[in-house]
């Protein structure tokens, strides 16, 4: 599999990367963009702002996730313990949702 940034630059170019690389491609967007949202809510949720030293370091991260990500192959950067074709990743996932579910009817 190509790394994240060939997939999505042949996308721009209007090219059509394989259905597998599309798929492992938008599951490494939605891991980060969830990874950066959490942080996110977790900061605006402070009562007052964590040392500036911290968020330099958050930010830092941050980049370097991202960077990280984009030079290496999507399914690769997912790993095994978050792709859809393990079984345990799927029965995790199950799990989960049965669990939103009973606290979405109970709620």
């Amino acid at each position: 599999m190509r790394d994240l940034i060939q997939i999505v630059e042949d996308v721009k170019d209007g090219q059509k990367p394989d259905y597998e690389e599309l798929r492992f491609a938008l599951l490494a967007y939605v891991s980060m963009f969830n990874i950066e949202h959490r942080q996110l809510r977790e900061e605006l949720m402070r009562d007052k702002p964590q040392p500036q030293f911290i968020r330099d370091m958050k930010l830092k991260n941050s980049f370097d996730m991202y960077k990280g990500a984009l030079n290496t192959d999507p399914k690769g950067w997912l790993g095994w313990t978050n792709d859809p074709d393990n079984p345990t990743y799927q029965k995790m996932r199950k799990a989960g949702n049965q669990l939103i579910d009973k606290l979405t009817e109970e709620g």
